[in-house]
């Protein structure tokens, strides 16, 4: 009983924060958004655009992606093509998700780590953009702050599948 408490406890501590997460995501598509509007405006009516514009486009459009990913996830909100699965029988349909819940979980554990590694030689190389001159490195750990995120919401429906696939 504990245990099944202390599970549900923590399936809602990743939903809470995969939704911040997600907030944070809406916010850098508004500020994307204000940042091209105003750019746009500034071209066709000053003829000048404002500096950096596409490189924050990029950063911005980075967190929008990878921290939208675990609560789409928890949503069910990713493309699913299920025209030969769902004539398999409840259990089998369970096991076929569980097999490329585990899948994609290993997937995701392997991407984060690689970003990780990554963004380690960023930091270490001390590379910039090429106008405002932000450093890179934070962005490429949004990145695998991101799958992390998203690799423990796999971990969840994973767990979801595996007691469909056992139930009785």
């Amino acid at each position: 009983m504990e245990k099944e408490y202390t599970s549900r406890g923590a399936v809602k501590l990743v939903s809470h924060l995969c939704s911040a997460v997600s907030r944070i995501a809406w916010g850098a598509l508004f500020f994307m958004m204000l940042l091209t509007v105003a750019d746009v405006f500034m071209r066709k009516v000053f003829n000048h655009s404002i500096l950096g514009t596409v490189e924050l486009t990029q950063f911005m459009l980075l967190v929008l992606i990878f921290f939208s990913l675990a609560q789409t996830e928890l949503m069910d909100g990713h493309v699913k093509v299920d025209l030969i699965v769902s004539r398999f029988s409840p259990r089998g349909q369970a096991l076929f998700d569980l097999i490329t819940q585990v899948s994609c979980f290993l997937l995701s554990l392997l991407m984060t780590w690689s970003t990780v590694v990554y963004a380690e030689r960023m930091r270490a190389s001390g590379e910039v953009s090429q106008d405002l001159w932000l450093p890179v490195y934070p962005f490429v750990y949004v990145v695998a702050a991101g799958w992390a995120l998203f690799g423990i919401a796999l971990f969840i429906k994973f767990t979801l599948a595996l007691k469909k696939a056992v139930k009785p």
